[in-house]
């Protein structure tokens, strides 16, 4: 796992090595049970973090931002376009961006998301009070996420979802900014990077719809701050 700051991730060619090394260590895993426990895993976190942060959202129009980040950036975002060649994908995107710092965040993001979420898979198949069959429950997952740790890995998490936060606040009320995301579409698309780009447009359109995003977001990190310290303790 990388070392680098939040303020400072490393290059877009290892952000995208670490996902696709971890996505295919969990793809390789001949192991029903498994998969079966981490695709419920996900989707109890992700509706579990929608419903937390629901009535937030909805004082700042924030509700399809809430969705676009647990739903379909969290668990259904595909970045096997990018994953697949990752020092190509780096130069092509230096083609038609000028700034990745943004992309590079979100990758990291998720690659750390998906790390975590195998070993929380992992301790809940061996939880004994937890049978084979028994639907994941609150008490179950907190035995999982205490079992795991990690907690600085978790502290990474949300310091970048704080400095992607950061970085796109401004950009996404900038109608230059707006626009120009728009003409970099048609090269995105023929350069294999379209359902990528795709993805991005709906993050960048949920984000112009929120209110004060920037007052908004950082209530959301406050709250999964706290939230962390309440399932692992203060962060030593």
């Amino acid at each position: 796992m990388t070392t680098d700051s939040p303020t400072e991730p490393g290059s877009l060619a290892d952000a995208l090595t670490r996902l696709r090394d971890i996505r295919l260590a969990i793809e390789a895993r001949n192991d029903d049970a498994f998969h079966a426990r981490l695709a419920e895993l996900r989707r109890w976190q992700s509706d579990k973090v929608a419903r937390f942060h629901q009535q937030r959202a909805a004082q700042y129009n924030g509700a399809d931002l809430l969705d676009f980040l647990t739903r379909r950036f969290y668990l259904n975002g595909n970045w096997s376009e990018l994953t697949a060649q990752p020092h190509t994908i780096e130069a092509t995107v230096g083609r038609i961006v000028k700034k990745d710092r943004p992309l590079v965040i979100a990758i990291e993001l998720q690659a750390v998301a998906d790390s975590l979420d195998r070993d929380m898979a992992d301790a809940l198949l061996v939880d004994p009070r937890l049978p084979s069959g028994r639907p994941l429950d609150a008490y179950s997952y907190i035995r999982a996420i205490r079992a795991v740790g990690r907690q600085d890995e978790r502290q990474r998490q949300i310091a970048w979802l704080d400095a992607l936060i950061g970085e796109v606040a401004g950009y996404a009320n900038s109608k230059t900014a707006w626009w120009g995301f728009k003409v970099v579409s048609k090269p995105a698309h023929a350069l294999g990077m379209g359902a990528t780009y795709d993805l991005l447009a709906d993050g960048f359109a949920a984000m112009r719809a929120c209110h004060d995003m920037p007052v908004a977001t950082r209530g959301v990190v406050d709250a999964q701050k706290t939230r962390l310290e309440r399932l692992l303790g203060p962060c030593t």
